[in-house]
């Protein structure tokens, strides 16, 4: 018995990758869409009618399973952060726990490699790939990728990963961390993580804070859109054109192309 364990423990220092090296999957699975799609989590949502990319490579982030047409929107992955401080267990325990009830059943997930231990609880009847922070470029799934001050970072390192020639993105306008109140399309008084946080009795940092801002925010400003500018750069060199699809948004590190024919009238 203890010879199997330490062959076991063997096994794995010479393989540290080896949780996520069926990550290659993921490049074969979807590098044959001509479009991703990345659907981020802003206000602006809840003013587009979104259906219309149902066919294309539909990334979905965080608390973006809520949105009332997920299941028209048919999203081909979806991705969570890594847990952090407020988050606890039960909250993660719970906010998971309504994303495999509300989530396509066919949508597999690609989790942080720290949160498997909850994700193997909550996700036991769905496909789950794992990644981790603490690598470096070029963006390879099977081993760590950029570590990411969003969660939208990782959705466009999984689309530059699998090749795909044209990246849009929705919801994702980081300037409200500056200059507009912290909302997102969905309500915070109904399940979603906001709300687990708030039943659990943890203040959330962002919404008490009023102008004028902590330097150290515009500081992490200044990182997050460092990061972006970085995955831009690494994208053309790849000859892959990332814009901002969204026609609310204001968020101008990648070229605008505003679909305006999909706001709601």
């Amino acid at each position: 018995m203890i010879e199997r364990i330490k062959r076991r423990i063997r096994r794995i220092l010479n393989n540290p990758y080896k949780l996520y090296s069926n990550n290659e999957e993921l490049k074969s699975l979807f590098s044959g869409y001509k479009q991703a799609v990345i659907f981020g989590s802003s206000g602006s949502i809840k003013k587009l009618n979104l259906t219309s990319f149902a066919n294309d490579f539909g990334i979905t982030v965080g608390n973006f399973f809520e949105h009332p047409d997920i299941q028209k929107i048919n999203p081909k992955i979806h991705i969570f952060a890594a847990s952090h401080p407020p988050i606890t267990k039960g909250v993660l325990k719970d906010w998971w726990t309504r994303c495999n009830h509300i989530l396509p059943k066919n949508v597999p997930l690609l989790i942080e490699k720290r949160d498997k231990e909850m994700a193997d609880l909550v996700f036991d009847n769905r496909k789950v790939y794992y990644y981790s922070y603490g690598g470096q470029l070029p963006i390879d799934f099977t081993k760590p990728v950029i570590s990411p001050w969003s969660v939208t970072l990782i959705a466009l390192q999984l689309a530059i990963y699998c090749e795909i020639p044209r990246i849009g993105i929705f919801g994702v306008n980081h300037d409200w961390q500056c200059i507009k109140p912290y909302t997102h399309f969905y309500d915070h008084d109904k399940p979603s993580l906001e709300f687990y946080l708030h039943k659990a009795g943890i203040e959330i940092a962002y919404e008490k804070q009023k102008q004028p801002f902590p330097k150290e925010r515009l500081y992490k400003e200044y990182e997050l859109y460092q990061q972006y500018e970085t995955l831009k750069l690494e994208a053309e060199k790849n000859g892959i054109k990332i814009y901002n699809y969204d026609p609310f948004s204001d968020f101008d590190v990648f070229e605008f192309d505003k679909k305006l024919e999909i706001i709601k009238k």
